[in-house]
């Protein structure tokens, strides 16, 4: 059974916050726990506009990375804090930018969950994502995102759903389909990540934008329980709707015999090695498993 997964935007409960001087926090937030999904399917959005924060459906983990501007794999914690999931709205003061909201983020996680973290550097596991001996095969993308304007709007789904800057990820019980359009090999490699057991860090040396059409196992399915399709925007914001009728059609060349994830970059001239490097991580040392009341 296929399920949907469009990553996007949230929020959730009442709650008025003091300006403290030289602390920006949100005017106004609430925060309640997010309804139980409908079996195989999870929708989870995150994003902001209007001067308005809203996430819907979002893990605690999902929040400590965006507030400390992090990747998934850098947060440590109790396991539960990727399972629980809420509904959080919040209300952004008047001349504050987006650009802002981590630290606003910081400061509801510290006041409705009492987070405590420390920082610190360990050796990491990774996949590094690297030219191989031919030389890279790269497709330079058809239309940089900077060119032009996304079709839909920014983050918006353009021709077949995908816009520039987008990616989309097709997952069955044959294998993964990832098409990506203008983006970089950084981009890639985050998403990529999300079906590997390790992070995957981009050290080909490569700029620029490409479009990638891969297909491959996944070593996991953490990034899309129960298979689905997951489209995000650029910069890892959701860029897609969900939708019923049990999913797309499966991905055309995804079939028993679907490569590694190592073989899906090679026809990019690509390749991945197992290293170890050093790598921040942000530590939870203490979280409260439900918000204060709003």
């Amino acid at each position: 059974m296929r399920s949907w997964i469009a990553c996007a935007a949230l929020f959730g409960s009442s709650l008025a916050f003091s300006q403290g001087p030289g602390k920006l926090t949100f005017e106004v937030a609430s925060i309640k726990a997010s309804e139980p999904s409908q079996e195989g399917r999870i929708a989870m959005r995150m994003g902001a506009d209007a001067g308005m924060l809203r996430y819907n459906n979002v893990s605690l983990k999902d929040c400590i990375r965006t507030a400390y501007r992090v990747k998934d794999f850098q947060v440590e914690g109790p396991d539960w804090i990727g399972s629980a999931r809420f509904d959080i709205t919040a209300k952004l003061p008047e001349g504050a930018s987006q650009d802002q909201i981590p630290e606003m983020l910081q400061a509801l996680l510290a006041d409705r969950f009492k987070l405590q973290i420390h920082r610190e550097t360990k050796d990491h596991a990774i996949y590094a994502l690297v030219v191989g001996k031919g030389g890279p095969k790269l497709k330079p993308a058809e239309v940089p995102t900077g060119d032009a304007p996304q079709a839909g709007g920014p983050g918006g789904p353009g021709r077949g759903g995908l816009g520039r800057g987008g990616m989309m990820m097709t997952v069955d019980d044959a294998g993964a389909h990832l098409k990506a359009s203008s983006v970089t090999l950084a981009s890639l490699g985050e998403l990529m990540a999300r079906f590997s057991e390790r992070p995957i860090v981009d050290l080909t040396g490569i700029q620029g934008q490409y479009d990638f059409d891969l297909v491959f196992t996944p070593e996991t399915l953490r990034g899309v329980p129960g298979g689905g399709r997951a489209v995000v925007g650029p910069g890892g914001g959701g860029a897609g709707g969900g939708g019923g009728g049990g999913g797309p059609a499966p991905a055309e060349g995804a079939s028993d015999r679907a490569g590694s994830i190592y073989d899906s970059v090679q026809k990019y001239g690509l390749k991945l090695e197992s290293r170890k490097a050093p790598m921040e991580l942000i530590v939870v040392d203490h979280l409260e498993p439900k918000p204060t009341e709003n």
